[in-house]
């Protein structure tokens, strides 16, 4: 035997008694198993293909479209929500006294006006010529439908005092009551002057009572005390049927009124009591059929019939001259219905 084999069997010799020695004074130690390279791969393989199986239950199938075929998206589901919803009352909306309310009686057509009172200048009061002064009525939307702010007050009659159609410049609901001022001058005329106007629409169309400003300017030298020029008129009393006169729907009356002839010129049978607004009461314009001297008075009188719906109605007339010439003071009653 060689010296170099000698020498690596002792040495093996030597190792495996060391190792019986260390394995018989300390504990057993666990043996490492071996590592199968082959089986990771299989364990591996098996966890991606439950991994990919949960995910294919966790999502819907599709299944891919041919190369040929655009594919068709996957429609998307909304829930439904159902919401239920309770109208506000009015009056929680708006404060009770700001709810416009229509009386049907009253509410005459889309648009109606009816003049509830003269808030100022009262029937004839005196002024001198030049004098400046504003007219304030009280009226009340007795239609159906509100008046815009472009709605108008214009000039149907008389003289103008200085003044021209104006924009009412508010909103009016219907069934609002309201005033409506025109600062006015008055002229270079004598005795009983009047100055009618209207509500009327964008367009100029006008409807309602006619708004009347009358007043009293001092006489010229001469002239006949109480006299107004060539035409003017002045009411003396309402002989029959005064403003607020009930009566029943469809009832027959004669209205007739005490005027006095208070211009310089005589009226013949041609002149005429002229419908100027409000409501004809089943009458119309209508020839006086006298004569009538300056400073004289005489009653006319006109058929009529009361409305059937029940409410509150205004009639307005005026003296005319046999050309058609309005002139004079306004001659306004009102009745009411039941």
């Amino acid at each position: 035997m060689s010296l170099q084999t000698k020498s690596s069997f002792t040495l093996a010799s030597l190792f495996v008694s060391l190792t019986f020695l260390l394995s018989a004074c300390g504990p057993s130690a666990t043996v490492a198993p071996t590592i199968d390279i082959n089986a990771i791969y299989t364990q591996a393989a098996v966890t991606i293909v439950a991994g990919l199986t949960q995910t294919s239950v966790a999502m819907p199938s599709s299944t891919l479209p041919p190369p040929t075929s655009s594919p068709s998206p996957s429609p998307t589901i909304i829930p439904t929500i159902e919401i239920l919803m309770t109208p506000t009352p009015l009056a929680q909306i708006y404060p009770t006294s700001a709810i416009p309310t229509v009386d049907p009686a009253t509410a005459r057509g889309c648009y109606n006006a009816t003049l509830i009172a003269d808030v100022t200048i009262l029937y004839a009061p005196k002024f001198d010529p030049g004098d400046k002064f504003t007219k304030t009525w009280r009226i009340k939307n007795t239609g159906s439908c509100d008046w815009p702010r472009d709605f108008q007050l214009v000039f149907t009659s008389g003289d103008r005092f200085g003044a021209d159609t104006i924009a009412i410049d508010q909103r009016v609901l219907a069934g609002q009551v309201t005033e409506i001022s025109l600062a006015m001058t008055a002229p270079a005329l004598v005795g009983v002057v009047n100055s009618n106007w209207q509500v009327a629409t964008a367009i100029g169309k006008p409807f309602g009572s006619v708004l009347s400003a009358t007043i009293t300017l001092p006489t010229n030298a001469g002239s006949t005390p109480g006299s107004g020029g060539c035409l003017n008129s002045a009411l003396v009393a309402d002989v029959t049927i005064p403003s607020g006169t009930i009566l029943k729907a469809g009832e027959s009356f004669t209205k007739t009124w005490l005027i006095k002839n208070t211009g310089t010129c005589t009226w013949n049978n041609n002149f005429k009591i002229f419908f100027v607004g409000g409501d004809l009461l089943g009458s119309d314009t209508t020839k006086i059929r006298q004569k009538v001297g300056p400073g004289s008075s005489a009653q006319i009188s006109l058929e009529m019939t009361a409305p059937g719906t029940k409410g509150t109605v205004s009639s307005s007339w005026q003296m005319a001259s046999e050309a058609g010439t309005l002139f004079g003071q306004l001659f306004y009653f009102s009745i009411d219905v039941k």
